[in-house]
């Protein structure tokens, strides 16, 4: 909740905005206090948020806008791909398939052990490994734990899940997408979801000569708030 804040809800409370942060399945106390895991299916996340943000005095029914960080890049779109009434997303990055930032680390051969659906010996190469290495092992306990699925097959499965192929013709909210440049866990898939886009939508790069690359842009975040929330207020017809 405390990065939601510093990236998006004070940045936005700042222009005189209100912001509603709040930790969605497989996040922060979703997840630690509660057990719940990540979903693919944000429609069934966001439409609920929605339907308790316009159950509110105050808040304007034609000016709400979701906007994510990192895997966040997938859940918004796929959100917006099933809930029409929010007016406007940020993307940061723009995510189409989730797995793909998982087989950017495997050798080809593992993959294609994968891929003959041959279970039992794909967790048990994995198994070895992870316990060989205890950087690998802690790095897998650390991805793997907000989807609560022990079996290193079953999870990969499951993040497959995770893909807006199917969807991204229903994406007709106006998405605003950005594209880090040297962004190691989707790379080119911002591109990939801008261009797939059949609605109003804007492409947004941030470069190393601006200090504003990498995933997120970690040390670009005051250029990232005035590109995006500048595009925000034109969008939506208010004062930036």
């Amino acid at each position: 909740m405390s990065t939601a804040w510093t990236t998006l809800g004070a940045p936005a409370v700042a222009r005189g905005w209100n912001a509603l942060l709040f930790d969605g399945p497989g996040q922060q106390s979703m997840l630690f206090e509660h057990g719940m895991p990540f979903r693919p299916d944000w429609e069934n996340v966001i439409t609920p948020v929605v339907d308790f943000l316009l159950g509110h005095e105050g808040v304007d029914a034609d000016r709400l806008v979701l906007a994510g960080i990192s895997q966040a890049g997938y859940w918004v779109p796929r959100a917006l791909a099933f809930e029409h009434r929010i007016a406007a997303g940020v993307a940061d990055p723009g995510v189409v398939s989730v797995v793909d930032s998982w087989w950017h680390n495997f050798p080809p051969e593992l993959r294609e052990l994968f891929d003959t659906g041959d279970r039992e010996a794909f967790d048990g190469v994995m198994r070895e490994g992870i316990a060989q290495d205890g950087e690998l092992s802690a790095y897998w306990r650390w991805r793997a734990k907000p989807y609560g699925i022990e079996s290193p097959y079953d999870l990969l499965a499951e993040v497959a899940r995770y893909d807006l192929t199917g969807v991204l013709d229903r994406i007709t909210v106006p998405l605003l997408v950005t594209s880090p440049e040297g962004e190691h866990f989707w790379p080119g898939q911002a591109r990939r979801l801008y261009e797939a886009l059949p609605g109003e939508k804007a492409f947004v790069e941030f470069t190393a000569a601006e200090g504003a690359d990498l995933h997120c842009e970690p040390l670009g975040r005051a250029l990232f708030e005035q590109r995006v929330f500048d595009w925000l207020a034109a969008r939506l017809g208010v004062t930036p």
